[in-house]
């Protein structure tokens, strides 16, 4: 499966000019050999990049030709990505067929399969949302505790994939503790241990800060706490609470959700690297509805929580940035919407009427009909 990704991902090869994105990043790679150890990469005025893009890019450039190793790259973080949403759904599916088409619908997801062909950050933090699901759905079940510590780790991982990592591994980790304390696990070591497991990697960015002050307010004091709410955290509250502030953002965050632009329309700021095409396959739609009341009616509480929860908080990056139809800043969004909608084809199969589960076929076929218009408007 994975292998069937990266092909799809990598050939034909994206022949088209590279963006300014992926020109910075290829930059700051060459720079990663023989040069000095750093946790940021500084491109200029006020942009800083992730190092995880910018590292994995460095050591795809082994490998490829230094002008094409963004892309690759990104070819496997996205197969990555198909292969992580397989043992997702295993673990929440009992039905054999259902983990297959599960990550077949993530690899023709059009937000997904046009940011795994191209060189930039946005990809990047997709293998830890998977990684962290598939622990914590697994501690919500056998309530081992090294399993929601490996799922705290890998938020605090994403943390250095790109700018919204911050702010979006933040919430999810707030998910996490809600999800545990529905669960009736809801002791202090229960808490103690995601939220210690998340801190653990940002003492990397504490270390460099302390060492590279001035870095912090294009970074972190952009992405995540500005400087100044930091020394003054009241200041921060009534900034955030401003009555426009929060007006402005309720409003971006419910533009969002708009089926039009995410099912139909997609990005209206050009340029975009979806190319006029919607984040999502039209027919994902009806089933993510279906999988979204059969989330909430038949699993358990806290998996529920986990699934709809993490879909709500994904576009509040985007807003709280003032991006509208952000999908780049909202990438964490396409994970939950895939095994919502995988939830609703189960729905519809399981059920006892015969016609219910001719829809969920015409819905797979639809899937299928969907992408090729999708694909061929891509390379045109």
């Amino acid at each position: 499966m994975a292998f069937l990704a990266f092909a799809l991902y990598l050939v034909p090869r994206n022949t088209s000019p590279l963006t300014s994105d992926e020109r910075a990043i290829l930059q700051q790679a060459a720079t990663v050999t023989g040069g000095p150890t750093r946790l940021f990469f500084y491109v200029a005025d006020e942009q800083w990049l992730q190092p995880i893009p910018v590292y994995a890019t460095a050591l795809a450039s082994v490998v490829t030709p230094a002008n094409q190793a963004g892309r690759v790259a990104a070819a496997v973080v996205g197969a990555l990505d198909v292969a992580l949403m397989f043992l997702l759904a295993r673990r929440l599916f009992s039905q054999p067929l259902v983990p297959v088409v599960t990550a077949l619908l993530l690899m023709v997801t059009p937000a997904h399969f046009v940011h795994a062909r191209s060189g930039t950050d946005a990809i990047y933090l997709l293998p830890f949302v998977l990684v962290w699901l598939i622990n914590l759905v697994a501690y919500l079940r056998d309530g081992r505790e090294w399993r929601a510590a490996v799922a705290a780790s890998a938020l605090g991982l994403g943390v250095y994939t790109q700018p919204a990592g911050p702010v979006t591994m933040a919430f999810l980790l707030a998910v996490m503790l809600t999800a545990i304390f529905i669960s009736r696990r809801g002791s202090l070591r229960a808490f103690a241990i995601p939220v210690a497991a998340f801190s653990l990697p940002l003492a990397l960015a504490a270390v460099w800060f302390a060492a590279n002050p001035q870095a912090y307010p294009d970074t972190f004091g952009r992405w995540a706490i500005h400087a100044a709410h930091l020394r003054y955290p009241l200041d921060g509250v009534r900034a955030f609470l401003n009555w426009t502030t929060l007006g402005n953002r309720v409003s971006l965050y419910w533009g969002f959700f708009d089926p039009s632009w995410l099912f139909l329309d997609g990005p209206d700021l050009p340029p975009t690297t979806l190319r006029g095409g919607a984040p999502f396959l039209l027919v994902t739609l009806a089933m993510l509805v279906v999988g979204v009341r059969c989330s909430l009616n038949h699993r358990s509480s806290a998996v529920a929580t986990v699934l709809v929860g993490g879909l709500a908080i994904s576009p509040l990056v985007a807003s709280t940035f003032g991006q509208p139809h952000a999908i780049e800043s909202a990438m964490a969004a396409v994970p939950f919407v895939v095994i919502l909608a995988a939830g609703g084809l189960v729905g519809l199969w399981s059920s006892e009427r015969r016609r219910w589960r001719a829809v969920a076929w015409a819905a797979l076929a639809a899937c299928v009909i969907d992408f090729g218009w999708f694909y061929a408007a891509y390379w045109r």
